[in-house]
């Protein structure tokens, strides 16, 4: 047990090493007689040691054979801590689908076997998803709730694994700098540096994502010191696939401080890595880099060649959101030399690709919730009440109802010295400031899902209008609308109005009425308006986006006719 306890402290820190004392471990247990429950964690360690260190495909192998394996020993608390370690190779797969699915399995295992080492894990797993897909509101209660369960890991007994606190604070960091919090990013990142377990791999990692925050919060000096460090760092590195991530997310960070002929020169070693070893999902982010430097450079056959690699993957592997930066890349290149035509074709497949992701994840998680009742329905049925036999004597018989009248009594006793009290007055929950619009709608839409009435919202770009205009739009919006509807105005040239108990029919007609206002203010011509109606997966964010589509598709209606 000691061993497999050292053996936990280092798997993140130092995979490679941490391996080949695993093999050395499992040649003298088939040796001894040890228990079961040991040779499964000496699995776990081992599932996640080929996950640190690439071996995707072995870690998926050696973690569906263990499940089975704890699940058929009834060591029903080891399930989990697997699933999540597979999860985790889907996840470097691009695999999100299959990951999602593990994700919330091994989320209610956790819950029910109470495994809070595990539950840790699959939170900060399906954050990271999250924020990748940038459902910003599912991630930061997922992650908040990870950091507030893990003191509870290190009391748990016994031990199994535990991801190391560093990891859930840079998971953090990189959602709150996806929301554009870069100073907050900076300062939950930066307190990861001091940890005990911030050793090995797990401080290069550290290094490069703190250097990457550093620089979105324009801290310059911090920024090249934390690359110098991970520069010294990077020897220690076992194997060429950790290389090659790590030379990818430096060769980031060299493009973001002007470095481009180190950042390709890395990258063309990472290619070359991924290329021999058909990581295919890694190849896919190291083309959309390097093509976005070659455009950055000018150069652009070689950039949207590369991209166009990039996409082709993308595309065979059914990565919608990896097409989503592509596409989003190579819009922006192609407006900014003036090529609007060609920068509209790739908005419009970067909309198209949004669209899909959506989709795409909608259906896993409706997937998801029928797995989650089924299970429920199967307890309702192990947990059904066993029927009275009718075989009892008739004394037994005379207890029994005697029991039914006393049990009368004391309800009707009860209901009528409820009757009688007065009803205390209800107490109103205050909080400590205001919510903010975007917290209204986001509680408007919670409310929505769970008593079931239709929202719809309606997005407005105003981006055409003066400064004075836009004020006299945004007031003269707010008088017209119902005192129920929410107004937002935000930072992307954009305005958000929310429409609660409203269909779409319904919003087609307060569309018509608010188009009658902003004309005037836009010279006579039409209203670039796109609306979306609530589905029961939706978030804030997919609701915007999907107003997005539907505002583009109108505007590439009226430029046909």
């Amino acid at each position: 047990m000691t061993e497999l306890d050292e053996l936990a402290q280092t798997v993140y820190q130092y995979p490679n090493k941490t391996l080949t004392q695993i093999s050395a471990l499992e040649q003298r247990l088939d040796q001894q007689d040890t228990s079961e429950e040991n040779r499964l964690r000496l699995s776990l360690l081992k599932c996640e040691a080929f996950v640190q260190l690439g071996e995707n495909e072995a870690a998926i192998n050696l973690g569906r054979m263990s499940e089975a394996k704890a699940k058929s020993l009834k060591l029903n608390q080891l399930s989990p801590y697997f699933l999540n370690c597979m999860a985790a190779a889907y996840i470097d797969y691009g695999d999100l689908r299959q990951a999602l699915t593990l994700l919330d399995s091994a989320i209610y295992l956790s819950r029910e076997q109470q495994q809070p080492q595990s539950l840790v894990n699959g939170l900060m797993l399906r954050g990271k998803i999250d924020t990748h897909i940038e459902s910003q509101s599912s991630a930061l209660e997922d992650l908040r709730l990870a950091q507030d369960i893990y003191p509870d890991t290190e009391k748990q007994r016994p031990q199994w694994l535990t991801p190391p606190r560093p990891y859930v604070q840079l998971a953090m960091a990189e959602l709150l700098r996806t929301k554009g919090l870069y100073n907050q990013a900076f300062n939950n990142a930066k307190g990861a540096l001091d940890s005990e377990q911030t050793t090995g791999k797990v401080r290069l990692t550290v290094l490069l994502t703190l250097a990457k925050i550093a620089h979105y919060n324009q801290e310059v000096k911090f920024r090249d010191d934390m690359v110098l460090e991970a520069k010294i760092l990077l020897p220690e590195l076992a194997t060429a696939t950790e290389l090659a991530e790590s030379y990818t997310q430096l060769a980031e960070i060299e493009f973001l401080r002007g470095n481009d002929k180190s950042a390709i020169q890395l990258l063309n070693i990472a290619l070359n890595t991924f290329d021999k070893q058909k990581k295919i999902n890694d190849s896919l982010r190291a083309n959309r880099l390097l093509a976005n430097i070659q455009l950055a450079n000018g150069e652009q056959a070689m950039g949207t060649e590369l991209m166009q690699k990039a996409i082709a993957i993308g595309e065979r592997t059914n990565q919608f959101d990896e097409l989503v930066y592509c596409y989003g890349i190579l819009s922006r290149y192609f407006a900014d030399i003036g090529q609007y035509k060609d920068a509209y074709q790739y908005q419009l497949k970067r909309f198209e690709m949004a669209q899909r992701s959506y989709e795409f994840l909608k259906d896993t998680r409706l997937l998801q919730i029928k797995a989650q009742l089924g299970r429920y329905q199967q307890l309702a049925q192990d947990n059904q009440p066993k029927p009275i036999k009718l075989d009892a004597h008739i004394s037994d018989s005379y207890g029994l109802i005697g029991i039914l009248v006393l049990f009368l009594l004391l309800t009707l006793f009860i209901l009528l010295n409820r009757i009688r009290m007065p009803k205390a007055p209800l107490q109103v929950s205050q909080r400590d400031e205001p919510m903010s619009t975007q917290e209204k709608m986001e509680a408007l839409l919670t409310s929505a899902k769970q008593i079931g009435f239709p929202i719809t919202i309606l997005l407005i770009n105003p981006s055409h209008l003066t400064k004075a205009d836009l004020d006299k739009l945004l007031t003269r919006l707010s008088q017209k609308i119902r005192q129920q509807d929410i107004l937002l105005s935000t930072s992307a040239d954009q305005i958000l109005i929310m429409l609660p108990f409203t269909s779409l029919a319904g919003a087609q007609l307060i569309a018509r009425q608010l188009s009658a206002i902003i004309e005037p203010l836009q010279n006579g011509t039409r209203v670039n308006m796109g609306m979306a109606v609530m589905q029961h997966h939706d978030t804030l964010s997919s609701l915007v986006k999907r107003a997005s589509v539907d505002q583009l598709s109108r505007y590439s209606g009226q430029q046909a006719h």
